[in-house]
């Protein structure tokens, strides 16, 4: 289980850039609190101060709360925390409206034991991508990406890359604006991976990184992109000494478009199926 480091240096790349018109303050920083049991299950009150920064009286006051509404639970003997009911029923239901998860785990099992490699389902959280699943491989020296709930570059990441191609138009704006802001010596080649991301999924339908994590990893990643649902990415990762970009480009790369097509198939056959259900209740 990673410890408060990793998770403190996590928070840090989650603290927002600026307070917008309609910015609330408080909420956000109870957010970062819960954001912090990300990747560890029991936090106490001055873990959580070391973690997001916060003062500790606004920890306090934000872990009771918290407490007192069911988002966290309350261990007496430990004085921890932990992630409350409602927090639980919330991601229950958020799964049960959403189905990817459901639809995308089996087929992204079949690809892991094909190739060997880890199979991820990600989306962006401000500036980097997290992982909402993670399939291992049978052969684990080759896993790569192996936690969910962890964060990996939005920009130089086949993750990152395939996401800002699949947003609409005025999101991908203002995303390549912070990241301009946010890295103004390496900007040019920013610009030049965003540029080569396009074609390639113009052209392939993926994108291919052997970057990640300073180049010890390759990834091929492919996008969903499911209209008001967001947009998703489908990525294979393993180490970069066991990959060639031939192989990513020629034999995981299409065997992954296929599993995204598969996937948005039976989530729009699902919904096709249930409007006109949903009609007859209505009209009864």
């Amino acid at each position: 289980m990673p410890g408060v480091d990793a998770v403190r240096a996590d928070a840090r790349r989650r603290v927002p850039e600026a307070a917008r018109p309609g910015f609330v303050a408080t909420l956000a920083k109870g957010l970062e609190v819960l954001a912090a049991f990300e990747r560890v299950e029991l936090l106490g009150n001055q873990e959580l101060v070391e973690i997001t920064g916060l003062p500790k009286a606004t920890v306090s006051r934000l872990t009771g709360t918290l407490a007192a509404l069911g988002y966290l639970r309350l261990d007496e003997g430990t004085r921890k925390y932990s992630i409350g009911a409602r927090v639980l029923g919330l991601g229950a239901s958020v799964q049960r409206h959403l189905g990817l998860q459901r639809v995308a785990r089996p087929r992204m099992q079949a690809l892991a034991e094909e190739f060997g490699l880890s199979v991820i389902l990600a989306t962006r959280e401000r500036r980097s991508m997290v992982m909402i699943e993670v399939v291992r491989p049978p052969r684990v020296a080759r896993a790569a990406y192996t936690d969910g709930g962890s964060h990996v570059s939005l920009r130089d990441t086949s993750l990152g890359l395939a996401y800002l191609v699949a947003v609409p138009l005025a999101e991908r704006v203002r995303l390549l604006e912070s990241l301009r802001r946010a890295h103004p010596n390496d900007w040019d080649a920013v610009r030049v991976d965003v540029e080569r991301a396009h074609r390639e999924v113009a052209r392939r339908g993926f994108v291919v990184s052997r970057r990640g994590r300073d180049g010890a990893v390759a990834g091929v990643s492919a996008p969903l992109a499911l209209g008001e649902r967001g947009v998703f990415v489908f990525g294979c990762a393993g180490p970069s000494t066991a990959l060639s970009t031939a192989h990513l480009t020629n034999i995981v790369g299409p065997r992954l478009v296929r599993q995204v097509r598969e996937v948005a198939d039976h989530l729009t056959d699902g919904v096709m199926a249930a409007a006109p259900a949903r009609k007859r209740r209505a009209a009864g």
